[in-house]
């Protein structure tokens, strides 16, 4: 039998025939996320990543990187930001604390530039903490801690694994958009 996951660790019952549950972690490091000054350097950054995406060098940063293309619900008007990305299974997983998710609630219609292609996608958003949770342990599960604490944006101790409490805490504020693509509607960007 292996080690026991996060999911396991919090559910496991007393006195059961599986192993033994871990010694508590000590407490999680806290999440560490950009300053003012970062974000100013990334808002400055994010004309030129995106012109990086359209282009033939896309190649470069568009394993992790996509164009994601969104209508605004008061204005009406159309965004296009550069986001990080995840694949895991058929889904592209972008995690944020930025404001700009709370268009897509209820799910919407975006358009992605992904890896030189355009096409269209359905949005969800996943604003529950512990469904936020149970992606991110998924993330640890498929590529393990530090790669995931990575792509999430957290900054945590991988040895040992964290509670899902700490978890949760730090994943407090940070939301998952979860966008399925439709096969369907793939074609070569412009």
């Amino acid at each position: 039998m292996g080690p026991t996951t996060i999911a396991e660790r919090s559910t496991q019952a007393p006195g059961s025939t599986e192993s033994t549950a871990p010694p508590p972690l000590a407490p999680a490091a806290p999440v560490v996320k950009y300053t003012e000054a970062e974000l100013r350097v990334l808002h400055l950054f994010n004309p030129f990543v995106a012109a990086l995406l359209r282009s033939p060098l896309h190649g470069l940063v568009s394993s992790r990187l996509m164009l994601l293309t969104y209508t605004g619900r008061k204005s009406g008007r159309t965004y296009t930001i550069p986001v990080g990305y995840t694949r895991l299974g058929g889904d592209l997983l972008v995690f944020t604390y930025y404001a700009w998710w709370r268009n897509l609630r209820g799910g919407g219609s975006v358009t992605l530039g992904l890896q030189g292609r355009t096409m269209i996608a359905r949005a969800e958003v996943i604003e529950a903490p512990a469904h936020v949770v149970a992606e991110v342990e998924r993330l640890i599960a498929t590529l393990g801690a530090r790669e995931a604490y990575t792509r999430v944006g957290i900054k945590l101790a991988t040895t040992p694994l964290p509670t899902r409490d700490e978890l949760a805490r730090a994943l407090a504020g940070i939301v998952v958009v979860r966008v399925t693509p439709e096969p369907s509607s793939e074609r070569p960007s412009a």
